[in-house]
This record gives structure tokens, sequence and C-alpha cells, in this order.
């Protein structure tokens, strides 16, 4: 959803003016995530429409935000409702995107390789930034400092096992 999760940040879109949204996936994104109406944070995770609706809306969809509250979040849920799948398997792992407000105006993208694959890799800040959310969730801020500090360095490490202490460490 790093498409979404893009124009969400640089947009700045007020969701309660949104009036549609037109999202054309590929085969595995409609078949992956094909709940329409998650009722648990874990079912967010599987829906097109939960991370359409989560990334706009808030610019980032990270681990602690599938949460049973969020996927029941009154706004979010108005917005996934606005929400048109279509399906063209030749657009593989991308996305084509269409949101029409309702003062008339419409935003219009396509991503034809998602953030992280090879032809679109991420950047270091952005592995790491994505990498500190779902740390946090079984280790100490610490460890996940000297982590990224042992990775930053990981090419002239004598020793791996500073690595292995600090991934162990809680």
């Amino acid at each position: 959803m790093n498409l979404l999760e893009e124009i969400g940040t640089r947009l700045k879109l007020d969701i309660e003016e949104v009036e549609k949204i037109e999202l054309e996936i590929g085969p595995v994104a409609s078949t992956a995530a094909a709940i329409k109406e998650p009722k648990i944070g874990v079912e967010g995770k599987f829906s097109v429409w939960f991370l359409a609706a989560l990334a706009l809306a808030e610019g980032s969809v990270t681990l602690e935000k599938f949460t049973d509250e969020k996927v029941n979040d009154p706004r979010l849920v108005r917005l996934r409702k606005k929400i048109e799948t279509r399906l063209d398997p030749r657009i593989g792992f991308g996305a084509r995107l269409r949101i029409l407000m309702q003062d008339g105006s419409e935003h219009k993208a396509f991503l034809s390789k998602p953030k992280g694959d090879p032809e679109n890799p991420l950047s270091f800040d952005e592995l790491t930034s994505k990498y500190r959310h779902a740390a946090r969730l079984a280790i100490s801020e610490e460890a996940i400092e000297c982590l990224v500090d042992a990775v930053k360095r990981l090419e002239t490490a004598r020793d791996m096992n500073e690595i292995v202490r600090w991934a162990t460490k809680a």
C-alpha cells in the first residue's frame, strides 16, 4: 500500500472529503487481501480496503496499527466503504489509483513496482524505519539502535556475535 502511503503523506487529504477511491490491483493483492470488512486487528492485514484506508488516512501502515480499535475506527470504516477495487492481472504487484474528491477534483497515481521490489528498493532510512516499527514490539529501544548501528557497520564487522547478542536482548 505504499502508493497510498505516499499519496496520504504528500497530499494530506481530508479523508472526510473523499467521494470515491478506485483502486486497480493485481492478482496477489486481490486474493491475499480479500477480507472486505475486517472485524479484528489481524484481519486488517488481509484487507486491501483497510490497508488502503489506513495508508491514505494516516500516511503509514505499521504493525502496531493492526488493532481491533483501528479496524473498527469509524472514520476508517467510512473511508474503506468508498473504495472500489478492480483486478487487473497486468499490474502484477503494482497498483493504479484514482481518488475523487467531493469538490470534483481528482488525484491519480500508478505504481508499477511496489516499494521494496528490486526495481524500486527501499533506502536504508526507509528500511530502518520499517525495522524500528516492527522490532519495538519485541526488543528494547536500546537493542534496536545498537542493531541498526551494527548493520551500518556490517561490511567491516569482525565478529557477527555482536549482532546476535543485540538481537536476542529484550
